[in-house]
Order: structure tokens, then C-alpha cells, then sequence
């Protein structure tokens, strides 16, 4: 019942086009994401990738929520998931190896957050240190 929810979801917001390759049965999503409509096409093909890569995925984050201030999230370029088949580890390396990835980064608790954003980025562990990381970048300029 759920993935008819999603198929019939997924046709009235995404282009035919962009989800044609989208291994839906390999995608599951935490309650508060409401499917995959905001992601731009290059992101779902990304998501595409990667699913085969490394097997089913939850997805815990798109385009809602509290995100950065410039956030690819808010561009429909960015997803945060939690691999169900490898260890975050072994998901951060096959995102990090695909050409269409810009961002990856890990959280604690095996979230992993990817971009098809311009910018390439890594990162891993927590909010807390990245923003002294960022502190100290700003006094040194």
C-alpha cells in the first residue's frame, strides 16, 4: 500500500522523464519528507546512482525543513539518507566516487548528506565542529 502511495505521489509532482530510472522499491522516506517532487532532475538521477551503488537508502531529508542559510537543500539539489545496506562509511565513499556529486558529507547516527551543488565539499561529524572550523576560517582572513 505505502509504495502505491508513493508511485501515485511521485507521478503527480515528478517528471515522467526524471524518475523513469528511479529504483523506488530501493527508496524508503522518514515520515516528515513528503516525497521527492521539489529535487531537480539532476539530483534524482543522482539519487539513482547511488542507489545502485550501494543498495536501498531512507530518505530523511529534501527540500523541507531547517537547513543552512544557502543551503543546496533549499534548491532541490540536496538529500540527507541513511544507508540500509553498507555503512555510512561504505555510502560516503561510493557518493564521494560519483562524478554528479558536488557535497558529501556524514553526521553522527549514519546520516549522510549529498549535493549535485557546483561547489565540492566533504565533511563529517558534528554541527558543533564544523561551525569552530568555520570560526577560525573567518578570523584568519
Amino acid at each position: 500500500m505505502r509504495r502505491l502511495i508513493l508511485a501515485v505521489s511521485l507521478t503527480a509532482c515528478v517528471p515522467v522523464a526524471a524518475w523513469a530510472n528511479l529504483p523506488i522499491e530501493k527508496i524508503s522516506f522518514q515520515p516528515q519528507v513528503k516525497g521527492l517532487g521539489c529535487l531537480k532532475p539532476e539530483t534524482l538521477a543522482m539519487i539513482s546512482e547511488l542507489v545502485a551503488k550501494i543498495g536501498p537508502i531512507q530518505i530523511t531529508s529534501t527540500c523541507g525543513g531547517r537547513h543552512a542559510r544557502h543551503s543546496q537543500h533549499y534548491g532541490g539539489k540536496a538529500v540527507d539518507f541513511r544507508p540500509l545496506a553498507t555503512s555510512t562509511r561504505a555510502a560516503v565513499a561510493a557518493a564521494k566516487a560519483l562524478e554528479s556529486t558536488g557535497g558529501v558529507g556524514s553526521y553522527p547516527g549514519g546520516l549522510v548528506h549529498v549535493d549535485v551543488g557546483d561547489r565540492e565539499a566533504s565533511w563529517f561529524g558534528h554541527k558543533r565542529a564544523r561551525r569552530q572550523y568555520a570560526q577560525l576560517a573567518q578570523r584568519r582572513r
